[in-house]
Parts: C-alpha cells; structure tokens; sequence
C-alpha cells in the first residue's frame, strides 16, 4: 500500500502536543479547525473531509461518532511511538470504512527493548495553557511488563484577542491516564489496556462586546467522559511460515453533554468491537488471511436544535454488523506484488454489501517503483454525532429521514523514485487518486444562510488528487522536504 510513516525521530522534530498537531511534516495530511468555537478539528487527507478516513489506534477502529470532532485532541504526543498513513483504498482486515485512506496511531509498549523506565514531558505557553505528560515501564519478568501513561492539560485563561465579546480558543481541561499489559510467549501473546478520559470545554461569550446589552451571556459547554478497554490474543502455531490465529477485542464508552447557548445535544455512545484473524503464508511467494469481524455501535441522544427552553428530544440508534473477509498477496521476488481482498458484511439498518479493494506493486529496479489500487468503501452516518459542533451557530438544523448509508470508489496511481545524488539519495514520489461517491451525505451550509441541512446526494460527487512530493537529506539531522 502507499504508506506514510511518521516515526517517533518525526513526532521529535516536529514537537506536538496531541495527535492534531503531529502532520505539520507530512503533506498528505492536512488538520484544519472545523468550528473556532468548540474547538474541534478535522483531518483531510486526498483534500476530503476526515469523516472518510478511518482512524485506527494500534490497528483497532477508534474516534468514531462522537468522537470523531474532538478525537484528534484525546491521544497527547508523547504517548506516540509512530503514525502510518496509508493512502488510498487500504487492506480489507480493518473493516469497510476507509474511503480516502487510513491513520493507524501505534503508541508506546511496554514490551520493547527501548522502552522507557520513567520520563515526563512538561510544556507551557504563553497563552497560559499547562500540560504535564509522564509514563513508567517496569518489567515484571522475562514475559510481563506494564506501563502506566498519564497526561493533563489546562487552558486556564479565556482569550480574546480582536475584541469582539468572544473567546478566541475554548478553554479545555483534560485528565487522561492508561494502564497497559503484556505478555510475550514463545507462542502466546497478549495485550491489554484500560482508558479514561475526563475532559471540558467552555467557550462563547466573555463579555457583550462593549455594547450596553443586558441578558445571558452565550456561552458553550463540552463535558466529555471517555472509557476504553482492550485486549489482543494471538496463538503462533508456525513462526517460520507466520501461522497465527488472533483474537481482538474492544468496548468503548463515550458519554459527552454538551450545551450551545439554549441548544443542547446530550450523548452516550457504546462501541463494542469483536476481530477474529487468521493468517499463513503458504511459501515465500504467497499468504492468505481470513477473519471474522463484529462491530455494534448504540447512540443514546437527547438533543434541543433550537435556542429554546421547550424540553429535549429524544432519539435512539444502534447498527450491528456482522462481517467476514479474506485476502490474497502473491510476491514474485519482491518484483511484482498484488494484494487482493473481498469482504462481506450485513448491517440490521442496510443491508449486505460487499468490498473488494485490490493493489498492484511493480518494482522494475532498485531506483523506482510502481503502485496501482482500486477499492470500495461505505459509512454510515451519524450527523447530529459527528457534526454536533455546528449547533454552535444561530443556524437552524434540518435531517433528511433516511439518510443514505454512504458508499465511494478510490482509485489510485503513483510512482516513487530513489535518485543516487552526492553519495545520498534524492526520493520524488508522484501521485494520483480519483475518488467517485455513488451515494452520499451532504452537510449543506451554502443553500441558505440560517441553516445547515443535511440530505442525500442527488447528482455526481467526485475529487480528483494529483501530488508530487521530494525529500533529499542535505546533511545528519537536515531533510528537506518539498510538495
């Protein structure tokens, strides 16, 4: 596949605080504030929203649904050992979901040989925002160790720099700590983590702006409460041919109130995550992978869409889906490479629907390489979930019923080159995606001023992405990079 790794020497040079803020280096990817006043952010990577990308912690989904606007701020950097960024179609093992591509984020393990007894990280700004990171590994034995990570950050002073009554950034209070174990056996293996995350934000109004108004103020309040656990099995039947059969599993919960002046939407979203997995290779020419997958996802909502005092709605969703894949990858002396999957899955509110995804690597020499991918992806959407920082506006909110689960085809086409230049090798990879929407959602803000609707497309939706991109390493610890 064609994949990004931002390694931890990466996330160094480019010093960051959360995972929003790890792509300032990478032209792929490119993080952008969906709403001033709440904070939350968005990820675009081949120029579309970030609602098509699929985000993975340690290869398991995750910041799905309401998640999805403040995510980006829930993983602090130093807990990151590295972030891939894969492109395009991707493998089918981690479910349908990536459209435009993947961001899979591998944190810190316990188990490594590198892995650090204790460090801490402590940053503050001259915008009066605090943050304290630190983290300790001990090695019970030759097979267990753990490690317990903490972070805590504070925006403790409300900005507003062009004086206009509001607060410029929301102020955000964030405790996040994880507890994680492992244990390695010659043909057992085990991992296990626990999560919390208590988080709020307070935005709006800090004053009337100067002007003799009486009344409330407008004010903006996020209080989030986030709990993830998860564990990964794995037996190895055949280390030489990597005969293995994993089992991963995990259970989130996310419980986010949230008021916007006289709007509210109140929110406990419950994610359980089931991934069976088999793999061998055959010889060193051909593998195969099979698996099973169940994903179940409820969404308990409470919500007021109007700045009013009538009482909230109430509304209840829940999608099951049960799936199964397999893949194929044949390797011809690391010259030709393809990489072909099909999987299958039935969701209780769609129906079946099939994803086939394949990918051709062709490497002619040492000094250039080909890469061809075709693939499909489908999403359901959970608008007032995702979008829920768009009641932060005078807009009235209107739904379609029966939204459209989405589904898009991504086509992609690219080629890398190593030039040998002064005993060092210039790297300029060139590449083209087409991503074609057969049914689609539109968050549509342009039709009328006042309001923001949601509704199925009617029409053709399509983006067309050309890249070229150039890195040369000058001397020790100087790259540049140019796109």
């Amino acid at each position: 596949m064609n994949e990004d790794m931002i390694s931890s020497a990466e996330l160094s040079r480019a010093a960051c605080c959360n995972l929003g803020e790890s792509f300032v280096t990478n032209p792929s990817v490119d993080v952008s504030y969906s709403d001033a006043a709440t904070g939350a952010k968005q990820i675009k990577l081949l120029g579309l929203s970030g609602t098509y990308v699929q985000m993975l912690t340690e290869n398991i989904p995750n910041y799905r649904g309401a998640a999805a606007p403040y995510g980006l701020g829930y993983v602090p950097g130093p807990w990151m050992q590295s972030i891939q960024v894969s492109k395009g179609t991707s493998s089918v093992k981690n479910g349908y979901e990536a459209i435009t591509g993947q961001i899979n984020v591998e944190f810190k393990k316990p188990q490594l040989p590198e892995a650090d007894w204790v460090s801490a990280n402590l940053f503050a700004s001259t915008t009066n925002r605090y943050e304290a990171n630190a983290d300790a590994t001990l090695k019970l034995s030759k097979r267990w160790s753990t490690s317990l990570l903490a972070h805590y950050e504070n925006e403790t002073k409300a900005h507003d720099g062009n004086d206009d009554g509001f607060v410029d950034i929301p102020q955000v209070e964030q405790y996040n700590v994880w507890n994680r174990w492992a244990y390695m056996g010659d043909h057992y293996v085990f991992q296990a983590g626990i999560k919390a995350l208590s988080e709020t934000r307070t935005s709006g109004q800090a004053n009337h702006g100067g002007t003799m108004h009486s009344g409330d103020l407008y004010k903006v309040g996020i209080d989030t409460e986030r709990y993830e656990f998860f564990t990964k099995n794995a037996y190895i039947f055949n280390k030489e041919k990597n005969t293995n059969l994993a089992l991963i599993l995990s259970t989130t919960l996310h419980n986010q109130d949230a008021t916007y002046g006289r709007k509210l939407y109140n929110v406990d979203q419950t994610n359980v995550y089931a991934s069976l997995m088999f793999e061998t290779e055959f010889n060193p020419q051909n593998s195969f992978s099979a698996g099973l997958s169940f994903n179940y996802d409820a969404y308990d909502q409470h919500y007021r869409l109007e700045n009013t005092t009538d009482n909230p709605l109430k509304a209840f969703e829940k999608e099951a889906v049960p799936g199964a894949y397999v893949q194929y990858t044949l390797n011809l002396n690391d010259k030709w490479m393809v990489m072909a999957g099909l999987r299958g899955d039935y969701s209780n509110e769609h129906g079946f629907f099939v994803t086939p995804r394949a990918h051709l690597k062709y490497n002619p020499n040492d000094y250039v390489n080909f890469r061809l991918s075709a693939g499909k992806g489908y999403r359901t959407n959970h608008v007032l979930a995702e979008n829920n920082y768009l009641l932060s506006s005078s807009r009235k909110v209107e739904i379609a019923k029966n939204l459209d689960m989405e589904e898009a085809w991504n086509y992609g086409a690219s080629v890398s080159t190593y030039i040998p230049i002064f005993g060092k090798t210039l790297n300029v990879n060139a590449e083209y995606y087409y991503t074609d929407f057969l049914k689609q959602v539109i968050v549509d803000m342009d039709s009328n001023p006042h309001e923001v609707a949601f509704y199925n497309l009617d029409g053709r939706s399509y983006s067309h992405v050309f890249q070229v991109e150039a890195s040369y390493p000058f001397f020790k610890g100087f790259t540049l990079t140019g796109a």
